[in-house]
């Protein structure tokens, strides 16, 4: 069951919205749990700010830093075009984005994998007066009937989960003809994938075997020495956490985060087979990636190098509209089995 949380004026919290329980093939429940489990004890971007959860200081400086370290998001989005359409956004975090969309006026509607993350939200549209739908569910099987919205939305989300294709295919049954899909996925050929973590990270992950090495590691890195010691403790336990999916899913989001997966603009497309009018858009560079240069570099040519080498791989999408339905290219029935090497990413 999906748990449907009601917030706004006359709402009845607690109404329960039965979920489809048909399961996937692929459906990892183990890795599925794991990610969840490690989500909801770090809500995206609740590192963030020391203010108490669930205070309005709390939501305004996370507000304040997320457009800030993401300044083109909003522009991206263009949340003033949502009003009165049906937004659905998939893993809500602390709710940044969904407060803008419900006061651009837009019917919004959220669904996360954890509770914490339906709760920091809730909480926020019960503290600014907004109305919204809340459940926790999966993106994998999405609890609503096809057709449910006007626009999908996922910032960040979807390749912490095990079968990203089929959490795409799903958000294009949920949409409307002629709906929308707004999704960031981490990309592949970004810097912070090819070099930061391929080399960098990777390379400090083997010095952080040795005692010797970790001094050395504590010269050139940027976690904090809590972060670095967790690192080191999970590398001595056990070496796997050496080969390139550990280094993604370990260097991305914390060092207990247990999936990543990253994508080319190829891959992402590929994704997107049913939908058309597709575009993709290259954004996100960290000042950290240059040290000592990147946090004196112009907004215009960090933005030019978010352009070419950013971390974040937008998808711009479209459900057909009906009277280009019968144009879709056919599906396979069956899904498709990604083998990976030991040594190898999920990199797509």
């Amino acid at each position: 069951m999906a748990t449907l949380v009601l917030s706004g004026p006359g709402s009845r919290l607690g109404d329960v919205w039965p979920a489809r329980s048909k399961s996937h093939p692929l459906f990892d429940q183990t890795i599925k749990k794991e990610v969840q489990a490690f989500w909801q004890n770090s809500p995206c971007d609740s590192w963030f700010t020391s203010e108490a959860a669930g205070t309005v200081a709390f939501y305004q400086r996370l507000d304040e830093h997320r457009y800030e370290v993401h300044p083109q998001l909003q522009e991206a989005v263009n949340f003033e075009k949502t009003k009165d359409l049906r937004v659905l956004e998939i893993g809500c975090g602390c709710g940044s984005e969904a407060e803008r969309f419900a006061r651009a006026g837009a019917r919004y509607t959220a669904i996360d994998l954890t509770n914490a993350a339906v709760s920091i939200t809730r909480r926020r549209f019960q503290l600014a007066g907004l109305e919204g739908c809340f459940l926790q569910g999966d993106a994998e099987n999405l609890p609503f009937p096809e057709g449910s919205f006007d626009l999908v939305y996922s910032h960040g989300v979807l390749h912490h989960t095990p079968d990203t294709a089929r959490a795409i295919r799903e958000v294009h049954r949920v949409l409307a003809r002629g709906g929308r899909a707004m999704i960031m996925l981490y990309y592949r050929d970004s810097f912070n994938y090819q070099v930061n973590l391929r080399l960098v990270r990777r390379l400090r992950a083997h010095l952080l075997r040795t005692r010797a090495g970790y001094k050395l590691a504590q010269l050139i890195g940027q976690e904090s020495p809590e972060e670095l010691q967790r690192h080191a403790e999970l590398i001595r336990r056990d070496p796997s956490h050496l080969d390139m999916q550990h280094v993604l899913n370990r260097n991305t989001d914390g060092p207990d985060n247990p999936l990543s997966q990253v994508f080319s603009r190829a891959s992402g497309r590929r994704l997107f087979a049913q939908f058309r009018d597709v575009r993709t858009r290259i954004m996100f560079w960290n000042r950290n990636w240059l040290p000592g240069i990147g946090k004196v570099l112009p907004r215009r040519v960090e933005n030019r190098l978010a352009s070419l080498w950013g971390w974040h791989l937008w998808i711009f999408a479209q459900k057909p509209p009906a009277e280009f339905a019968e144009e879709r290219a056919p599906q396979p029935t069956e899904p498709v089995i990604h083998v990976h090497r030991r040594e190898e990413a999920f990199a797509h």
